[in-house]
């Protein structure tokens, strides 16, 4: 699960808003574990997400941080 939450990152360090379904297209994810993740970073505040719930972008803030 752990790939899976840095994969989705890779997705999102450009700061641009991205489709939820495509990203979960692209990792080939079940439902369950995307919700999962997406939860995650809801909770730790490390995403945005658009007013439809729709697309997601990483917080300014996340990507500040130092790698």
């Amino acid at each position: 699960m752990s790939f899976l939450i840095e994969a989705v990152v890779v997705l999102l360090e450009d700061g641009q808003w991205h489709s939820l379904a495509q990203i979960r297209k692209d990792l080939c994810m079940s439902e369950a574990d995307f919700k999962k993740i997406i939860n995650f970073y809801k909770g730790f505040n490390f995403i945005n997400m658009d007013e439809k719930g729709e697309k997601i972008k990483l917080d300014d803030y996340f990507l500040k941080l130092p790698t």
